[in-house]
Parts: structure tokens; sequence; C-alpha cells
């Protein structure tokens, strides 16, 4: 279908966007000068949660510009994009701590392969559910809003207010967050 074809080359321009300013987002909180505001949405430490930060916030940005133009085509965006927002740190998560202890090694290669994998499975199952052309009914759509706001809280604010535990540690510094860093 048309439809399709056109939510594809969204999701595809989706997966370049969100790869690229990610990347840029792992420096901006350097090249501001360590900016409280830029800390919001851009890696503070080297740890795996402010990592996290690096395929959410740019994955949102995506989606504010892509809904006008795809709207019209499908009928489940919110719900298929809040599951993509949950796939991506999931992946990161799971797949990086997962060769940390299976090979008991660290790679930035690895590293860039999880983050670039985490973001191609969250915009592959968003797309799943861009196209269904049956709409998933109200429910759906207040779960992905109950979702959505869950995920932007956390991400919101544990960067200011992490907790002592492995997710949050930066593993250069031994610090925590912004506040501990």
């Amino acid at each position: 279908m048309k439809e399709n074809k056109i939510i594809l080359k969204w999701q595809i321009l989706a997966f370049f966007f969100i790869v690229l300013l990610g990347s840029m987002f792992h420096f901006v909180y350097e090249w501001s000068g360590k900016s409280k505001i830029v800390a919001y949405f851009a890696a503070v430490n080297e740890s795996t949660w402010e990592h996290l930060k690096l395929a959410f916030f740019p994955a949102l940005i995506f989606s504010l510009i892509e809904y006008p133009f795809v709207k019209k085509y499908v009928k489940n965006y919110f719900f298929g994009k809040v599951i993509g927002f949950y796939i991506m740190p999931i992946t990161i998560i799971v797949l990086f701590y997962g060769y940390k202890i299976l090979f008991k090694s660290h790679s930035l290669l690895w590293d860039i392969f999880i983050f670039m994998l985490a973001i191609f499975l969250g915009e592959f199952f968003a797309y799943k559910f861009l196209t269904k052309r049956e709409s998933l009914g109200k429910n759906y759509e207040k779960l992905s809003i109950v979702l959505f706001i869950i995920i932007f809280i956390l991400f919101s604010l544990l960067t200011y207010f992490p907790p002592k535990n492995l997710l949050f540690k930066d593993p250069i510094t031994g610090g925590y967050g912004i506040i501990n860093n």
C-alpha cells in the first residue's frame, strides 16, 4: 500500500535522525559548558542510564516532527511510538549487560552496534503498529499516554536524582547523574 511506503520512509528517516542526533547528544553537555538545561536531554556521564537518553530524546523530537506528516495515514501513532520508546532502552540494557557478562569485556564497537540495533528495533516495532489499518482502540490510546508519561518523567528526573545502582553509575568517575558528577 502507498501509505505503508510513506510510513516506511519516515521510519527509515527516523532511524538515521535518531542515530545522528543521539550521537551528537553524547557530547552536547560538555560542549554547552555543562549546562543543567542541556543535561535534561544529553548524556552527562558515561552511565548506561545517560546513554539511554541518547535514543529517547532524539526519538521523541523526531516523533514530534513526523506526526503532522503521517497522522492521516495511521490510526495507532502514539501507541506505536511509545512502544518504540520502550523497546530502545530495554534492548540497550539487555544487550549491553548481556555481552559484558558473556564476554567479560567492553567494546565501543559493540556499544555502537547495540545503540543502532536498539533504534532499528524501536522503529521497526513502531512501524508494525503504525501500519495496522484498524485502530487498537481507546484503551491502547490511554495506555500509551500513561506509558509515555512514565518514561518521560523517568528520563526527565533521574539525571538529577539518580538511584545508587549499576544502571546509573558512571564507570569512569564512580558518580551518579549530574549532581554527583
